[in-house]
């Protein structure tokens, strides 16, 4: 009896609170998870500069020889447009001149070319022969997207049903397939390739971050989604510095893809979420990781003790006693809270990627080297998720949210209409824009986290994360209406932003609310 009540204070007095606190166990899981998201990043954007746009001009066999250039030959007519079009020859001018082209050499008439000369090799573009056809290379980047649609509609169910810790291994390790593409000689088959790599590894985006913050606890739950976006942002920088320096796509990829076979260690080094388990009823795996911990962390916590507290317990600690069923999307139809916080949070992570992703886009169309605009749009991206984890910490999520929108949208319509001739004026614009966005980027993450109960966290996310996959696959899109007004995708990115600032106060602040685990907690506490 005595002995009981001794176990029974070690639990419910600091045990359970030692257990928790963030150490060496949590440091080490949060390692293993941000190396996959490092390169499955870097996956994610790997078409910005692998399915690059090439200059490019026809050929004109009769004309060009074997040092010809994607530079227009000084003979060659103005009538014709060289990137899609090439003369005809006339071929009594061209006999009387010695076989020799001029301008005065060819016919009024043009016809399509099927053959290019390619400024380089750099991209798919010339190796699958894509001159002229400029919405292929924008159809890659929005079939990898597609596939993530596909990916986020089920990777947060499937993280629900089977685990965390095996839906995140597959995702790491799926990747890999993309490396298949350097073999491909058929663009169709590449794209397939393209769609078929990102259904399998983008699911992560939605399980990392789900098993980050159940990892780190509630006391992390702003920092852990600054940690999941910088794990993010230095994947795509690492992303521009090795295409800097490889610039062949072919190595590129190899360079990408190769260390997704490593993460097939994580079998061993990864550890399942504690809450997931406990919702699960499996108590014997929540004690291994109990131990594990106890170990890494130093806590003075034997096996024993650890094997002598009961389930009840244990369920008690996390807030769990009552839950003994699982819940389902069906549970959530039934909570109108929830629906609210489902599509305000959805249409959140729309505008969020779109914006993210877009702005990517643009930045290689702005003046100077599109590396190092590029790697730029990244780099702007730290400071910005320290403010968001101030604000956030200090200030409140919805209300950074709200902020984050807000500046995005007056930064890029005062970008738009700044004079053309301020360049860096219209950078430094731009930049402020970009920074808005991490905000919203980092902080949509965080506060769809605390919105949604453990039972349905993931699923809701993928949610959410197959609403910003619409965005992102919207994005490269963008840069074609250009042509039709110059300031037309800022303004479409302002309004979009605007939009969801003011959806947002139709959702509660949650700087102050417990990790909720069910939905009736949610509910209990609403009410």
């Amino acid at each position: 009896m005595v002995a009981s009540t001794v176990l029974n204070k070690s639990l419910h007095g600091d045990a359970f609170t030692k257990l928790q606190k963030f150490g060496y166990f949590q440091i080490f899981q949060y390692f293993l998870l941000c190396l996959p998201l490092i390169v499955v990043s870097m996956m994610h954007v790997n078409y910005v500069f692998v399915a690059e746009k090439v200059d490019h001009r026809c050929i004109v066999p009769e004309c060009d020889n074997n040092n010809a250039t994607a530079l227009i030959p000084s003979w060659w007519p103005s009538n014709a447009e060289p990137k899609c079009h090439k003369p005809i020859l006339n071929l009594r001018k061209y006999n009387a001149n010695n076989h020799i082209c001029s301008n005065s050499t060819f016919l009024e008439h043009v016809e399509e070319c099927h053959v290019w000369i390619f400024e380089n090799n750099n991209s798919i573009v010339s190796e699958l022969n894509l001159g002229c056809q400029s919405w292929k290379t924008s159809l890659v980047g929005s079939i990898h997207n597609a596939g993530m649609i596909v990916s986020m509609m089920f990777a947060g169910w499937i993280a629900d049903k089977i685990g965390r810790k095996p839906t995140a291994i597959i995702c790491s390790i799926g990747g890999f397939v993309g490396i298949f593409k350097i073999f491909v000689v058929n663009y169709y088959v590449y794209i397939a390739l393209e769609f078929f790599e990102s259904v399998i590894a983008s699911g992560l985006y939605t399980v990392a971050v789900v098993l980050l913050i159940e990892v780190g606890g509630e006391t992390k739950r702003v920092v852990t989604g600054v940690i999941f976006s910088y794990a993010v942002y230095m994947g795509e920088i690492l992303f521009a510095l090795i295409a800097m320096g490889l610039r062949y796509w072919k190595y590129l990829v190899l360079f990408v893809y190769t260390p997704a076979v490593l993460f097939v260690s994580y079998t061993v080094l990864l550890r399942e979420s504690t809450r997931w388990q406990i919702l699960h009823g499996k108590m014997d795996d929540v004690k291994k990781t109990f131990k594990l911990t106890s170990r890494m962390n130093g806590l003075q916590l034997s096996d024993a003790e650890i094997d002598s507290w009961s389930d009840a317990e244990i369920r008690s600690k996390y807030n769990l006693e009552n839950q003994l069923k699982e819940e389902s999307m069906k549970d959530v139809r039934k909570s109108k809270e929830l629906l609210t916080r489902l599509a305000v949070t959805s249409f959140c992570f729309f505008t969020s990627s779109f914006l993210y992703y877009g702005l990517i886009i643009h930045s290689v169309l702005l003046p100077g080297d599109k590396y190092t605009n590029f790697i730029l749009t990244s780099v702007v991206s730290f400071p910005g998720d320290l403010l968001a984890f101030y604000t956030m910490n200090y200030i409140g999520r919805r209300i950074t949210l709200q902020c984050g929108y807000l500046i995005t949208a007056i930064f890029l319509v005062a970008q738009s209409f700044s004079p053309d001739h301020l360049v860096w004026l219209k950078i430094f614009l731009f930049l402020i824009g970009k920074f808005g966005v991490v905000i919203c980027f980092t902080g949509i993450y965080t506060y769809s986290l605390e919105l949604f109960p453990t039972s349905v966290r993931g699923s809701l996310l993928g949610w959410g994360n197959t609403a910003a996959r619409f965005g992102s696959m919207l994005a490269p899109f963008t840069s074609l209406l250009v042509t039709q007004l110059s300031s037309l995708p800022s303004i479409l990115f302002s309004s979009t932003a605007i939009i969801s600032a003011v959806l947002l106060s139709f959702t509660p602040e949650t700087k102050v609310l417990p990790l909720f685990d069910t939905i009736a907690q949610m509910e209990a506490y609403k009410t």
